[in-house]
């Protein structure tokens, strides 16, 4: 008879227990996996890497060809063995310059071009490479969106092709939002005035990857304002010759409520669970 007693008063308590902590287990396991974001450090260049919920990953830039190699050591130290999206924002060097290297050393499921030509022989062997290795190979444009999971994909240009720009290469290249939940990430690639004038207003978002290394004909108050982002990053390397960050970029930001990152202080690093954002880095930049 005690046993019986001592057996029911056990699972009474068991049953207890589960009623107090059941909110506190069920939120533990219907947490949201997160998404990991890294502006890569590759000096003078840009390459970013998206590692999303669902186990795809995105690349949107491959780098220089002097930072290749470490671009790819950096994706394998992130148990990438298969790249899923790679995105060539727009043909010049310090974008695609490491692009050969990751076609050559992964799998990759698919690639976005932004269909500019720019008559480069890197660009020409990055295109032969796609044709030899039959990589499904699309040019979108402005309208097209794709869902990764849970994660949606949108480009917002090129709307239209642009000609006699300072610049027809960097306006005419490929600018995404990448949004989960309520967190939403704006890729600028090297948009200048004109490509930003052909599709305003830009939408707002958490993180701002600035466009053009934060160049001045790639920022500007009026974008600043329409984006209104939480976080701004700028990818550049110390001592560029171009004089990246721009100074009046710099003073704008600084009047910001915006925390600055820069890759010349090393790989930025953001991960969000599409609610709010957690950021590992050196030094934020105000």
């Amino acid at each position: 008879m005690k046993k019986n007693i001592a057996e029911k008063m056990q699972a009474l308590l068991c049953a207890l227990l589960l009623t107090l902590f059941a909110p506190f287990l069920l939120s533990g396991a219907g947490a949201a996996e997160p998404l990991r974001y890294f502006a890569l450090d590759v000096g003078q260049g840009d390459c970013s890497l998206f590692l999303l919920p669902n186990g795809q990953n995105i690349v949107v830039d491959a780098g220089t060809g002097e930072s290749a190699e470490a671009v790819a050591d950096f994706l394998r130290d992130c148990g990438v063995k298969k790249i899923d999206l790679l995105v060539a924002t727009h043909p010049h060097e310090d974008h695609i310059g490491g692009i050969l290297t990751l076609l050559n050393e992964f799998p990759v499921g698919k690639i976005w071009d932004s269909g500019y030509n720019h008559g480069s022989r890197l660009q020409a062997n990055y295109y032969k490479a796609v044709k030899e290795k039959k990589i499904p190979f699309g040019r979108p444009k402005r309208g097209f969106s794709e869902n990764f999971g849970e994660v949606a994909v949108k480009v917002l240009a090129p709307a239209r092709l642009l000609k006699k720009t300072h610049s027809d290469a960097n306006n005419n290249g490929i600018i995404l939002t990448v949004t989960y939940g309520k967190i939403s990430f704006l890729m600028m690639a090297d948009a200048e005035r004109e490509e930003r004038n052909s599709i305003p207003p830009l939408p707002q978002a958490n993180i701002l990857k600035a466009a053009h290394h934060g160049s001045s004909n790639g920022t500007d108050r009026k974008l600043l304002r329409q984006v209104d982002p939480d976080m701004v990053i700028l990818s550049y390397a110390v001592g560029n010759s171009y004089g990246h960050p721009h100074r009046e970029v710099v003073r704008l930001l600084a009047k910001s409520r915006a925390l600055r990152f820069d890759t010349a202080e090393g790989t930025v690093k953001l991960k969000t669970d599409g609610k709010s954002i957690v950021y590992e880095k050196k030094r934020v930049v105000k």
